[in-house]
């Protein structure tokens, strides 16, 4: 009984406080229940078990504290650790720097001291009298060096006295130039005699005539020959000046002699020999000409009457080549047209007109073939010569002849001003 009453005082020790022990100041709730009765069953002595069960929280909540403390512990001690470890890491890098900033300076004195021995060294050959042997060496570059000059001067003061020499030379050569120019101004200056005055002006007049008669009636034989007889008189004159033109006519000569002239002359009488067969042609559908037995004039008059009607005159039947006959006007009228096309081709011919003198014997080889017998020889003849003219080149390339003449045109200009003095050139 004793242990049980222990373990109930034990229990109701444990109990918690309700909020009026707690705190004086507050006052209890009113509860709306009224307060159980005392009953045996509800007294804590005669019921245990129900005062065990409500101690058991309080026992709960002082667990989980101790987890809490626990953990908490934990983070401090993981906390403490971190803040070692990083304190580690930065005194490494700050270890690091030191050692980089030692090796710098090691570099560094090792530097000064090769440059304080190179300094030592250099004291000690002054010291010992090397630099007494470097400066007679020095000396000795600037003496070579000076002989050198020397020897330099002199070659310039060499080409300085051919340079004189050659200019000397250059002025003397100027002079006897100007000398000459003046020689040749004299004779080009000198004046002319009449007999040499109307020499040159007959050479003026054949050098123009030359000029005109290749280009107005391209006639190079007859330009030529105008030229040799101009040659000629410049010759006879035996003066320097009119070299150059005398140069000129031989090369207008030479371009003269180049040209491949067409023979013009019988062109002309092979276009007139066709002028002259279109009379006689036979026209297509015509009787054949009467024979030699048949041309016999009779001795009457009657006879001798009629036969001069009968060229004129034809009966005969009417046939299917009616159509292709014509009338003797028409035919006249042909034979004009025919007649006026070789004319043409010859106006062509005296113009040096290529394209017309062939367009007129095109239409005249046309006008045969429309109108003439074919079979007959004297138009097969014809035919064959209208081919051969237009075969032919009558135009031909024209050179320039004219340099002879301007020269001396300018020649005689410059003889007409009076001559200015040449004075020599002086640097």
């Amino acid at each position: 009984m004793n242990t049980e009453n222990t373990e109930n005082t034990d229990i109701e020790s444990d109990e918690p406080e309700s909020p009026a022990e707690k705190d004086p100041n507050l006052s209890p709730e009113p509860s709306a229940e009224p307060p159980p009765e005392s009953s045996p069953e509800n007294s804590p002595e005669l019921s245990p078990e129900p005062a065990r069960e409500e101690a058991e929280p309080p026992r709960r909540s002082g667990g989980a504290i101790q987890v809490l403390a626990f953990l908490f512990s934990l983070l401090a001690l993981v906390g403490t650790g971190w803040m070692w470890w990083l304190s580690q890491g930065s005194a490494e890098q700050e270890q690091d720097l030191v050692f980089t900033e030692i090796s710098r300076l090691e570099s560094s004195d090792q530097e000064l001291g090769l440059e304080l021995q190179q300094i030592r060294d250099e004291l000690s050959k002054i010291a010992s009298g090397d630099i007494g042997a470097e400066f007679r060496a020095m000396q000795d570059r600037l003496e070579a060096d000076r002989r050198k000059l020397a020897a330099a001067e002199a070659s310039i003061n060499e080409q300085l006295e051919l340079s004189r020499s050659l200019q000397a030379a250059a002025g003397s050569m100027q002079g006897r130039l100007a000398a000459a120019e003046a020689a040749v101004s004299g004779l080009s200056t000198r004046e002319l005699d009449v007999a040499d005055e109307l020499d040159i002006a007959e050479v003026d007049y054949l050098l123009r005539l030359a000029n005109e008669r290749l280009k107005l009636f391209l006639d190079p034989v007859a330009a030529d020959q105008t030229l040799e007889v101009a040659d000629m008189h410049l010759a006879a004159l035996d003066n320097p000046i009119y070299l150059g033109v005398r140069q000129d006519i031989a090369a207008a000569r030479r371009s003269l002699a180049a040209i491949d002239m067409p023979d013009y002359l019988q062109i002309a009488n092979d276009l007139d020999a066709v002028q002259e067969k279109i009379a006689v042609l036979p026209f297509r559908g015509d009787d054949p000409p009467a024979s030699a037995g048949q041309q016999a004039q009779p001795d009457g008059w009657w006879e001798k009457l009629k036969g001069v009607f009968s060229g004129l005159v034809t009966v005969r039947r009417s046939t299917d080549d009616e159509n292709q006959r014509i009338s003797l006007q028409d035919k006249d009228y042909v034979r004009q047209r025919v007649w006026l096309q070789l004319e043409i081709a010859h106006l062509s011919l005296m113009r040096r007109d290529q394209e017309g003198f062939r367009k007129a014997l095109t239409r005249v080889d046309q006008s045969l073939s429309d109108w003439f017998d074919h079979q007959d020889s004297q138009y097969q003849a014809i035919m064959q010569s209208v081919k051969n003219l237009q075969g032919m080149d009558i135009q031909v390339e024209i050179p320039d002849i004219t340099a002879p003449w301007s020269n001396l045109r300018t020649l005689r200009s410059n003889l007409s001003q009076p001559a200015a003095a040449i004075e020599p050139i002086q640097e």
